[in-house]
């Protein structure tokens, strides 16, 4: 029951969630969760069980996300991923200084990720103060509860990416 909740959910799911559609009581769901993140994780599947913050989800290994990737819909620019990057990992960012980094057309890409929920807009003195959203964190399987933890983890990214190119 657990993995098929997870399977039909179409984001991340908390232990609470899964107790309210399955009836289900939380040992016994936390119990399922364990055995199959084993199951998934530990095989040649292309799927695993990935626990973001207190939430889990079914997803693609990265392994596989880019074969995976042209069959699914991209619904966030290219163009657009590297403004969203730049703001989770300086979060919080002044829209400003991302424009004088990127140039006019950040407004545009400020207000594409804002209308997907991934960014949210604070006033701040002449300009607007911007950080990401749970929904970013979810959106990406980014595994933090906070803007230090999302940032840590850009950058742990960037150092895998590093260490494979040199290799």
């Amino acid at each position: 029951m657990v993995e098929a909740a997870l399977f039909s959910a179409a984001k991340p799911v908390t232990v609470a969630d899964l107790k309210d559609a399955s009836g289900l009581d939380a040992r016994t769901i936390r119990s399922a969760l364990k055995n199959l993140m084993d199951e998934y994780n530990d095989s040649d599947r292309a799927i695993e069980i990935a626990k973001m913050g207190p939430r889990y989800a079914m997803q693609v290994k990265k392994d596989y996300a880019s074969p995976a990737a042209k069959l699914a819909e991209l619904k966030i620019p290219k163009d657009v991923l590297k403004t969203a990057s730049l703001i989770a990992y300086y979060q919080p960012v002044l829209q400003s200084k991302l424009s004088d980094l990127l140039g006019s057309k950040v407004y545009a890409h400020v207000r594409t990720l804002e209308d997907l929920g991934l960014i949210r807009r604070k006033p701040r003195m002449n300009s607007v103060e911007l950080s990401t959203t749970k929904k970013f964190i979810e959106t990406f399987g980014i595994d933090a509860r906070s803007r230090g933890e999302v940032k840590a983890w850009i950058e742990g990214e960037l150092s895998k990416k590093k260490g494979a190119s040199s290799k």
